[in-house]
């Protein structure tokens, strides 16, 4: 699954954060979890964004490892490591706007809460 946005998909800065980095595939739970993010004064960068938008828009709920895999392999952001997801994935947590699913015979999987309109879990 690719990983958006593109530059012509993004809003100029004098508009609000989530609006900034809105893409024409953004889900409904995307933009509540962008507007939670600006609402609690969370600043919204690109890898942020990035991260939210693939674990709303995944088939599956991924690892750590597969996050980290995505956003490095889409270019658009600057290099990231799994220390770096799992800060976000806890404040996302935290927010209510991710939630972490523990099997015994894999590594955790993240996804949607499933307040925010999420998939299935796995």
């Amino acid at each position: 699954m690719a990983i958006s946005p593109s530059r012509r998909n993004v809003v100029p800065s004098s508009a609000s954060p989530a609006a900034r980095y809105r893409s024409p595939s953004a889900s409904r739970g995307l933009l509540a979890a962008l507007g939670k993010l600006e609402h609690q004064g969370i600043h919204l960068n690109p890898q942020r964004y990035m991260l939210l938008e693939y674990l709303y828009t995944a088939d599956e709920h991924p690892t750590v490892e597969e996050l980290v895999s995505q956003l490095n392999a889409s270019g658009r952001v600057r290099a990231v490591g799994a220390t770096a997801v799992y800060s976000q994935l806890r404040v996302f947590e935290r927010l209510g706007l991710v939630q972490e699913w523990n099997d015994v015979s894999s590594a955790p999987r993240y996804g949607p809460a499933a307040s925010q309109g999420s998939k299935a879990v796995v």
